[in-house]
């Protein structure tokens, strides 16, 4: 891949603390380069998970669109959560011989907190789904620069929560849930007999994880790139970075220009114009 253009855009939040305070960074020190640099894995994961947790931007820069996007995305993280409490009911079950629920206090605590964290997310999700599907229909801005398969995006998504939800009202106490993860973690118990709402539900969520990464859902991986590699990045330059501009300035330029040499190398050209100047 080409390399990135650097925004060297301060405060970087892998400063020192009295740096981040007013923006500043480790270049405007004298002599820099001869003092080993200082940074705060700290002060990244605060930033990063405060973006991600409260997506904090967006309530910086366009409220309305906060109060729609944070109940989906924290509904989305409620239910992961919902799939990690589901797992351990499983294995308290299977590995454990407990049932959930019973008179053990740990069974007890699973069965309520599956109930309130699965139920939560999924009324969170799909009403946060519904209203940005709603806001860029009628909003001209957004319609004007949404394609057609970022609606489809929101609609396989929107479908997905909408049977969760709609198996969530069929089996309120996540026992079939329950059962079907435990078939998976026993290979000798059978999976239970699923209803219809449930299976579609199933079906539906096999299809999305299929379809998640060809499509831009996985934005969230790519945050870590955009954020440690290109918005954060201040490193200083290296040889290993030099031996990579150089070869990209070697690369030909196949098209021309009033000031561009048809074929020409990108160094050749850049030296061409700095003679000219």
């Amino acid at each position: 891949m080409p390399i990135h253009l650097r925004w060297e855009l301060y405060p970087v939040p892998h400063e020192s603390p009295s740096k981040v305070r007013y923006g500043g960074g480790y270049l405007e020190e004298e002599l820099w380069w001869s003092k080993g640099r200082v940074t705060s894995v700290i002060g990244e994961l605060k930033e990063l998970f405060s973006e991600m947790l409260f997506i904090k931007r967006i309530y910086n820069n366009n409220k309305r669109l906060w109060a729609l996007t944070y109940p989906f995305h924290l509904g989305i993280y409620l239910i992961l959560v919902w799939f990690l409490l589901i797992l351990l009911g499983s294995v308290t079950e299977v590995y454990a011989h407990i049932p959930v629920p019973s008179s053990n206090a740990w069974s007890i605590f699973l069965y309520y907190i599956t109930i309130i964290v699965g139920g939560a997310g999924a009324l969170l999700a799909v009403t946060g789904g519904v209203g940005l599907l709603v806001r860029r229909l009628i909003n001209p801005v957004l319609r004007d620069y949404t394609i057609i398969s970022d609606y489809f995006n929101l609609l396989i998504v929107l479908l997905a929560l909408a049977t969760g939800l709609a198996s969530w009202f069929s089996d309120p106490s996540f026992n079939y849930a329950r059962a079907f993860a435990s078939s998976l973690l026993n290979p000798f118990m059978n999976p239970p007999q699923l209803n219809t709402v449930i299976l579609i539900h199933v079906m539906v969520l096999q299809l999305l994880v299929s379809y998640i990464p060809f499509s831009k859902i996985t934005h969230f991986i790519g945050k870590y790139f955009t954020y440690h590699r290109v918005l954060w990045d201040d490193e200083p330059s290296s040889s290993e970075l030099s031996r990579r501009i150089e070869e990209l300035m070697r690369l030909r330029m196949p098209w021309s220009a009033l000031h561009i040499k048809s074929n020409g190398s990108w160094e050749d050209n850049a030296r061409v114009i700095n003679n000219e100047r």
